[in-house]
């Protein structure tokens, strides 16, 4: 549903993304180990105890933190729409023995796939400039939580999005350059040349369409469907380096210098579905 040509160019993007990151990356695959690799301490702060929990982890890519999750003691169901991505979590999931449900899927599609309902639905890192239709998006999360559950989000804030060149990896930080493509609706088109976790091979498929939405947008479309928003957080750090000055701390996180303002980088939403509560 909805595949188009901007969907088909992204595709192939994250489906040579998968085969590198299965490869020589950061995501350090030859020495994966489901009991060693944790999610972000953002993450396990908010998720807490998950123990026999049902958890859906919304674009999944490899499933590494599909699987840290299931660590946690969640029964997990994950998806994304890149079959090289799911096979790849296959293959991974194969070799240890786990149980991570996998499914390749775009996320407005889910209803067919019978999932049922979920305590949790968790999303994370670079996804929501993939996805066009928030109303579908939001409602494919409302109508797969319990009463009660809770979806959480964390990702890159649009306001640092909108700072950023589209068309350049890392670019350096510069406010005199904003972008307000987001009040369109139309995909933006992307020209990155590297994965975000491998800087030595170029991509043969460099040609993305992301979307700009604002956090009104967001939030707008998640309350609507009968959801209430429980917590909003802003971050001063990001999970990749979104421009050329940022500097890795000793928590993985990339910052502007210390003692230096900074924008907004991350932000996260924790929303309840209060249908029927």
């Amino acid at each position: 549903m909805f595949e188009n040509f901007y969907d088909g160019k992204n595709i192939q993007f994250w489906d040579e993304l998968a085969k590198i990151h299965f490869d020589k990356s950061d995501y350090n695959i030859d020495s994966y180990d489901p009991q060693k690799y944790k999610l972000k301490s953002i993450e396990i702060s908010e998720l807490g105890n998950l123990t026999g929990k049902k958890v859906l982890h919304l674009q999944c890519h490899i499933g590494l933190d599909s699987f840290a999750i299931e660590m946690l003691g969640a029964n997990v169901t994950a998806i994304d729409y890149s079959s090289v991505a799911i096979d790849t979590a296959k293959c991974i999931k194969r070799k240890f023995g786990l149980k991570t449900k996998l499914y390749c899927a775009n996320v407005y599609d889910l209803s067919s796939l019978n999932l049922g309902e979920f305590d949790f639905i968790f999303t994370s890192y670079g996804v929501i400039i993939w996805i066009q239709h928030l109303n579908l998006w939001a409602k494919t999360i409302s109508s797969h939580l319990k009463s009660g559950g809770e979806f959480i989000i964390i990702d890159e804030h649009p306001f640092a999005r909108m700072l950023s060149n589209p068309s350049q990896d890392n670019t350096s930080f510069n406010n005199s350059f904003i972008s307000f493509h987001h009040l369109s609706g139309d995909p933006i088109k992307a020209n990155y040349k590297y994965s975000y976790a491998n800087r030595d091979v170029l991509l043969k498929n460099q040609e993305q369409y992301v979307y700009f939405h604002s956090l009104s947008e967001i939030i707008t479309s998640l309350i609507n469907e009968d959801m209430q928003l429980m917590k909003f957080k802003e971050f001063d750090k990001s999970f990749y380096k979104a421009f050329s000055q940022l500097f890795e701390n000793e928590e993985g996180w990339w910052c502007f210098e210390h003692n230096t303002t900074s924008i907004p980088l991350m932000f996260l939403l924790r929303i309840k579905n209060i249908k029927n509560s």
